[in-house]
This record gives C-alpha cells, structure tokens and sequence, in this order.
C-alpha cells in the first residue's frame, strides 16, 4: 500500500502540473531519502541503527547511501525552498530526488 500511494501521488502531481503549466503553476515532486526523524529512528534497533541504513542491506537488496550520511530536516527544506525560488522557475514536472545517492538514479 505504500509503494502504491507513493506512485500514485507521484502520477497525480505529474497530472497537476500538466493541467497548471500554463497558468504558471510549476508542480514538482521532492523524494526525500532516509532523513533523521523520530521516525527514522524509531525502527532502529540500537545506536547502529543510523550506521546499518547509511551501509545498507545486501541479503534484502536495500542500497545504503553513497553520501554516507542521513539527510537532516534541512536538508530536504533546503531542497523545497530551492523549488519554490525563482532559481528554479523553469523546473516543472520533476522529480527532485533528496537521498544521497540511494536510489542510483542515472
């Protein structure tokens, strides 16, 4: 149910953007990766847990983040707040991945 709402929300932002370009609505998706937040650590185990998501997972293929570190709530406000610039005024219909490198998009 998650994988699907995500997609769906996605798809539906793409949707969005289409129909509002031309009124000048730029709608843009922000993937944020794993991020320091209580719900982050929350499923943590113990104090490793922020060293066991950073390596990542090879027996459950789950990719660890090249930048070697957690993004922090900043980090992904940081990355809204450019989106929403003038910076970014001809950025329409992205997807602005905040991960660190995890998802090993090309």
């Amino acid at each position: 149910a998650y994988a699907a709402s995500k997609a769906a929300a996605t798809m539906f932002t793409r949707c969005l953007g289409l129909e509002l370009a031309p009124l000048g609505i730029r709608c843009n998706i922000v993937a944020p990766g794993s991020t320091l937040t209580a719900m982050q650590t929350g499923m943590w185990q113990d104090e490793r847990g922020a060293e066991r998501v950073i390596a990542g997972i090879l027996e459950t293929y789950k990719a660890g983040i090249p930048l070697r570190k957690l993004a922090t709530p900043e980090d992904i406000a940081h990355s809204v707040m450019f989106l929403l610039s003038e910076q970014a005024g001809h950025v329409a219909m992205s997807d602005l991945y905040v991960d660190g490198g995890a998802t090993l998009r090309g």
